[in-house]
Order: C-alpha cells, then sequence, then structure tokens
C-alpha cells in the first residue's frame, strides 16, 4: 500500500511512535528469564520444559505473518493501519502478563504463555512496520536505533527489577496465599508492572503518533494469481499441512502413545488444511516458491541459530541456581533456586545491555570486515564461546560474564540476517517475507522443544548446563552456514535492522 509524501519527523516524534516497543520489550525480557522458573515452581520436570515454550514458535510462525498481511491491506481514518493491531495485542498481552505469577498449575501456566505470545507478537509486528511506513530512506537508521534502544532497555530494565524493587521500598516478603504455589515475589511483582507498562507504553504511542494514509484504494485490490502461483499455493497448502501433522504426530505418540499421536496427527492435518484455504493464507503460500535465493540460503543460519538459542532462556537460570546456589530445583533449597533466579534474571541484563553497545558500533566493524556473513559468523562463533564458558568453573561470574559475551552475537543476530536479505527481498512484498522469514526463526524452535526433551536424559545427561554447551555447539553450526550465502553488493551497503526480542 503507498502512502503519501512522508514529512520529516523530529526525534521524539520518532520516539513516541517507539515508545510502545519497550513495554512489548519489557514483556518479553519476563517471559524469557522467568518461564522456566515458574514452570519449576509449579512442580514441571525438566526434560519436560522445552515442550511448554511451544507457544512462543507456534504463535508467532501463525500470527506475525498474518498481522502482517492483513495490516498491508487496512486502513481506519480514526485508527490508521497498525495501531488497531497493536493495541489488541497489548490488552490481551498485559491480562496473561498480569494472571501469570497466579498459576497454581502448570497447564494454566503454559495456556497464559500461550496468551501472552499470542498478544506480544500481534502488537510486536506492526511495530516493525511502523519504521518503513512512517520515516523516509533518510530517516529510517534513527528508527531502527531507537527501537533497538527500546529492546535493550526495555529487556535490561525487566531483568533487574527482582533488584531495582525492594531499593523502593517494596517487600518480597510473601504471604501465606501466595505461598501456595510458590512462586515469589520477586518474579510475581515484575510481572504486574508489566502489564501496566505494556499497556501505558502502547497507549502513548497510540495518542502521540499519527499514521500516513494511502495514496489511494490499491491497497484494497485483492492479487489476482497466475497459474504458476496457484500451483505454487496447492504445493505448498498439502507440505505444511503434512509437515504439521508429522510433527503432531511424533509430539502426542511422546505423551500418550501411537494411538494419540495418530488421533492428533489426523486432526492437525485436516484443520491445517482447512485454516490454509482461507483467502489470507493464499499470497503467503504464493510466495514461498518465489523466495529470493538468498533468503533460501540463510534457512540453515537461522534454523541452527533457533535450534539453539531458545535453550539460553529455557535453561540459563536453571543451571546458574544448580551450580553457583546449590539449588538444583524449587523444592531441595528454595532460597537458593530463588537467589539462582534472580541471578539469572541479572545475567539476562547484562546480555541485553551488551547487545545494545555492540549493535552501535556492528555496521562500522561490517564495513570493516568487508563481509556481511563473514561479520555474522565471527559474531555467532564468539557467542558460542560464551556458551563454553560455563563449563570452566561454578562461580555465579561465570554466567554472567558468560552473557556478557553471548549479548555480542545477539546483537548481530538482530541486524546481520536482515542486511544480507534486504537487497534481495521485492519491496512491494516486503511485508510477506518478513512474515515468512520471521518463520524461519519460529520452526527451528518449534522442531527444538520438541525434539530435545526426547534426549535431554541420556544426551545431555538431564543436566541444563549441558544444554547452554549444546547452544554452543549450535552457534558453530550456524557460523559455518554462513558461508553457504552468496552475497550480493547492494547487502553490503544497506541494512535492514529489525528489533530483537519476540519469537
Amino acid at each position: 500500500m503507498q502512502t503519501k509524501g512522508k514529512p520529516k519527523l523530529s526525534f521524539w516524534q520518532i520516539w513516541n511512535m517507539s515508545f510502545g516497543f519497550l513495554g512489548i520489550q519489557y514483556g518479553f525480557g519476563l517471559q524469557q528469564a522467568n518461564m522456566s522458573p515458574i514452570y519449576r515452581y509449579l512442580g514441571a520436570d525438566e526434560a519436560s520444559i522445552p515442550g511448554l515454550w511451544l507457544a512462543g514458535p507456534l504463535t508467532g510462525l501463525l500470527l506475525q505473518p498474518i498481522i502482517g498481511a492483513v495490516s498491508d491491506r487496512s486502513w481506519s481514518p480514526t485508527w490508521g493501519r497498525r495501531k488497531p493491531f497493536i493495541l489488541a495485542g497489548a490488552l490481551l498481552g498485559s491480562i496473561a502478563m498480569i494472571l501469570m505469577p497466579n498459576s497454581p498449575y502448570v497447564w494454566m501456566a503454559a495456556g497464559l504463555m500461550w496468551m501472552l505470545d499470542a498478544g506480544l507478537n500481534s502488537a510486536m509486528e506492526p511495530f516493525r512496520a511502523f519504521v518503513g511506513d512512517m520515516l523516509d530512506d533518510e530517516q529510517r537508521p534513527t528508527g531502527f536505533a531507537v527501537q533497538s534502544f527500546m529492546v535493550g532497555f526495555g529487556q535490561t530494565l525487566a531483568n533487574l527489577m527482582p533488584y531495582i524493587l525492594p531499593l523502593l521500598g517494596i517487600s518480597m516478603v510473601m504471604s501465606d496465599e501466595q505461598l501456595a504455589n510458590g512462586i515469589p515475589n520477586s518474579v510475581r511483582y515484575p510481572f504486574y508492572i508489566g502489564g501496566a507498562a505494556i499497556v501505558i507504553s502502547v497507549l502513548w504511542t497510540i495518542r502521540t503518533t499519527k499514521e500516513h494514509p494511502p495514496v489511494d484504494d490499491s491497497y484494497k485490490q485483492p492479487h489476482v494469481f497466475t497459474d504458476e502461483e496457484k500451483k505454487s499455493i496447492s504445493f505448498w497448502h498439502l507440505a505444511l499441512s503434512a509437515g504439521a501433522a508429522i510433527l503432531a504426530f511424533f509430539f502426542a505418540a511422546r505423551v500418550g502413545g501411537v494411538s494419540a499421536g495418530l488421533l492428533w496427527g489426523g486432526g492437525i492435518l485436516a484443520g491445517s488444511y482447512l485454516i490454509l484455504m482461507l483467502p489470507i493464507f493464499k499470497e503467503i503460500l504464493a510466495s514461498l516458491s518465489a523466495m529470493p535465493t538468498v533468503m533460501r540460503q540463510l534457512w540453515w543460519v537461522k534454523f541452527f541459530t533457533w535450534y539453539g538459542l531458545p535453550l539460553m532462556w529455557q535453561y540459563l537460570s536453571l543451571s546458574a541456581a544448580r551450580y553457583a546456589f546449590n539449588a538444583p530445583d524449587a523444592f531441595s533449597n528454595k532460597a537458593g533456586f530463588e537467589e539462582g533466579t534472580k541471578w539469572g534474571g541479572l545475567c539476562f541484563a547484562m546480555f541485553s545491555i551488551s547487545c545494545a553497545v555492540i549493535s552501535i558500533f556492528i555496521p562500522r566493524i561490517a564495513r570493516a570486515i568487508g563481509s556481511a556473513r563473514l561479520t555474522h559468523a565471527v559474531f555467532l562463533t564468539i557467542g558460542a564461546m560464551g556458551f563454553f564458558l560455563t563449563l570452566t568453573s561454578n562461580d555465579k561470574l561465570v554466567y554472567l560474564i558468560g552473557m556478557t559475551i553471548i549479548g555480542l552475537a545477539w546483537g548481530s543476530i538482530m541486524s546481520m540476517p536482515y542486511l544480507m536479505l534486504a537487497s534481495a527481498v521485492p519491496k512491494e512484498r516486503m511485508g510477506v517475507y518478513m512474515g515468512i522469514f520471521n518463520g524461519f526463526i519460529c520452526v527451528p524452535q518449534f522442531i527444538g522443544m520438541l525434539t530435545v526433551p526426547l534426549y535431554y536424559k541420556p544426551i545431555l545427561g538431564d543436566d541444563p548446563r549441558n544444554a547452554l554447551v549444546l547452544a554452543g555447539v549450535c552457534l558453530l553450526l550456524a557460523a559455518g552456514s554462513c558461508f553457504l550465502v552468496k552475497e550480493v553488493k547492494q547487502s553490503q551497503d544497506a541494512a535492514l535492522p529489525v528489533g530483537a526480542g519476540g519469537h
């Protein structure tokens, strides 16, 4: 959808436009640092934790392309194009954030995580599109820089809350009623604050930002598919339905046996096939066969990166609690486990700070090296070393230093793949392809969350630290895969950074 000429915005207008992103990233930061400890407080087995994180990749895989495609073709003179989706996602996410620490059962916490991810993903995708909608080529770097700051600051603030609240005089002592589910106030209060922060920050953006109207009504016109595109739609329709059914079969079979696997596999096959018949998916499916070559080559980089990275969010706090605070679970040493969880939050805060700082210098480093893929490979290798560092000592500082190093790789992960992709994607289909590219993040997570529980005990020794080592191995494989990508000259000159966080 074309818009009228874009006026120059002041820095504070760009700031206001991006301010809601701060609340969204605060929510993601709380989720990433605390969901595994919450599951453990409620009695979940360590091996089952990856499966309990399925909400993130699945909601991201389904919602982000849909929200991107629908909002591309939407316009309201009162509400604009992106803001209704941002507000709806923020309200849904804030409700889940407030209810989460009061969950009495694992299944309730898992359900609320689905709700939280649905809300945050629905709000995040339009924020990413805001920069392209509202800013011209000259101002886009400033827009992306402000969003990157919001990412780092929001997630850092979320991870430091257990240390900030006592300084403000807020008691961490739990009442008898709160002791019922074992989730401490150091987790409980930041989630309450998060629920308010998401809504307040998003309302600020909605109140202070006016979206540009479209030039004409072309955005309303349905896409007319060629015969070749129709064949592509049919192929991907069947292939994706079958793939979803196979994954559902193995997941259900592992939990409930072959009969449960067949039942779920058949149900998912039928459900997926019917859902993908909806008109909104046709353009997405047609775009899959026409993916740019560079985008196809980046698949393995994204696959290994995002197969390994979720292990960091799932097991970092648990590993720190076990080895640095002698608390293998929330019951044998409750005080140590809470301290380990808080220390894990501090480690994630350093991770976010490191990411925010290196993001300022990565463009210069890439220009000095002269290759986006080599730059990304170097940073991924550095990140792997951060994971391996956790094997060298049980000292809590090792985790802090390791996560600071991994944050350098995260800064590259949030920009370099998009830098390599930027010049290869046609502008008129940018929204669809960015949604699909986000699927390159979601699918590996989905596969990992189904497969890691199969070998967590027999191969990883039921040890969260070994899961972190596996994450390091995956980053090394991703670094090697960078050299499968054929760079084009334009991708060296035009970065397309995208805010970190989410799925």
